[in-house]
């Protein structure tokens, strides 16, 4: 009989309190005060480990994900069978919401990209909080164009098969999302490990430090601890176009 795998409790990052997230989701900020503590009362928090499914294909929709900690990938079958990233969500973001709020079941899959808590937020709610409150419907209509097409261009950039180009797609996917601009640079404002980048992109952890280190030693990016900084950007956007 095989052992057990046991879990390294020293890798979990902390936990978020359910009032934090829902506070750094800037697309459910219309809340009223009732709505928000309604909310916070019916929904938990989950932790997810990387490469965790959260949910299936498929799967009825009894609540949206808001994430606290780490980044959830949205995926779907190719027409050979295999699985392709189609959307990256990180901390502030939810995923699921007009699922729910249409009463459908979840056409991608949800897989933590890397270790991640999230808030499990009641479908009931959100449905109840949608139709009496006209602010939050007209901020839903105006965040579903934008993210579409962020969806639409993580999909193009990385259906190539060159680890280079996915994972500079990455940083400008997360740089899209978290960036801010310093100079000439792009501050990623979240902190990420090279295994986190690897899993995101589809490779190995040491293929990972190996691209960045060259990067960095070319110029093109720089690191702090776990936060990154794109710093040329027309160099970065060759590397993902060859």
């Amino acid at each position: 009989m095989p052992d057990p795998v046991l879990t390294d409790f020293s890798s979990i990052p902390e936990r978020p309190t359910k009032a934090s997230v829902l506070q750094a989701c800037t697309l459910l900020n219309p809340l009223t005060e009732a709505q928000r503590e309604d909310l916070i009362e019916s929904s938990f928090m989950a932790y997810a480990e990387r490469g965790e499914l959260i949910w299936h294909a498929g799967s009825p929709a009894e609540y949206a994900a808001i994430i606290g900690v780490g980044f959830i990938k949205m995926t779907k079958l190719n027409p050979s069978g295999q699985e392709m990233a189609v959307e990256l969500l990180g901390p502030g973001q939810c995923l699921g919401l007009m699922v729910v709020l249409e009463g459908r079941s979840f056409p991608l899959s949800a897989l933590a990209a890397t270790h991640c808590w999230y808030m499990k937020a009641s479908a009931r709610n959100l449905i109840a909080a949608y139709q009496a409150n006209d602010k939050l419907k007209d901020q839903v209509v105006r965040n579903l164009g934008p993210r579409l097409r962020r969806a639409h261009d993580m999909m193009s950039r990385l259906s190539s098969g060159k680890v280079e180009q996915r994972i500079a797609a990455i940083l400008f996917i997360l740089a899209d999302s978290y960036g801010a601009r310093n100079g000439h640079a792009i501050n990623i404002q979240v902190p990420l490990t090279r295994q986190d980048i690897a899993e995101m992109a589809g490779t190995t952890t040491e293929t990972s430090i190996r691209v960045l280190s060259k990067w960095q030693k070319e110029g093109v990016v720089a690191t702090d601890k776990h936060l990154i900084s794109i710093l040329d950007e027309a160099k970065l956007t060759e590397v993902m176009s060859q």
